[in-house]
C-alpha cells in the first residue's frame, strides 16, 4: 500500500502503514523538525522479546506491546527512539482507514515525546 494518503503529520508525531495487507513491514514517516522517512518490521531483542524496530535515516527505535494499556486512549505499543540523536519515547495506537481506496487497511499513528524521568520503556 501506497503512504502517500495525503496524511499531514504535525510536530512530534508520524504514521507507519503497512506494505500490504497481511505484511509485517510498515513505511511511513516522522516530523521532529524535519520530516524523515522511516520503516519498520518484526524483530527478537536479546531477551527474545518480539517488537517492531523502527529505522530511518538519524532514527531508531523499538515499539513493545503497552503493557500498562488499561483504556482505548492509551497506546498499544510504546518504546524507546533516538532521533536525530536524541533519546525520546514513541507511543502508536494502531488505527483503520476509513474512506478511500484503502479503507479498513490498519496503521499505526505516533507520538514522539520527552523521555519522562525515572520512566521505563520496556
Amino acid at each position: 500500500m501506497s503512504n502517500d494518503t495525503g496524511y499531514q503529520t504535525r510536530e512530534n508525531t508520524g504514521v507507519l502503514f503497512y506494505d500490504a495487507p497481511g505484511v509485517p513491514t510498515l513505511r511511513g514517516n516522522i516530523q521532529s523538525g524535519s520530516k524523515v522517512e522511516i520503516q519498520a518490521e518484526p524483530a527478537t531483542d536479546k531477551n527474545q522479546t518480539q517488537y517492531t524496530k523502527i529505522i530511518g535515516e538519524d532514527v531508531s527505535g523499538a515499539l513493545y506491546p503497552n503493557k500498562y494499556k488499561k483504556e482505548d486512549r492509551h497506546p498499544d505499543l510504546t518504546g524507546p527512539i533516538k532521533v536525530k540523536g536524541k533519546e525520546m519515547r514513541v507511543a502508536a495506537w494502531k488505527k483503520t482507514i476509513k474512506n478511500g481506496e484503502n479503507a479498513g487497511n490498519e496503521f499505526l499513528s505516533l507520538s514522539i515525546s520527552e523521555k519522562q524521568a525515572g520512566s521505563k520503556d520496556n
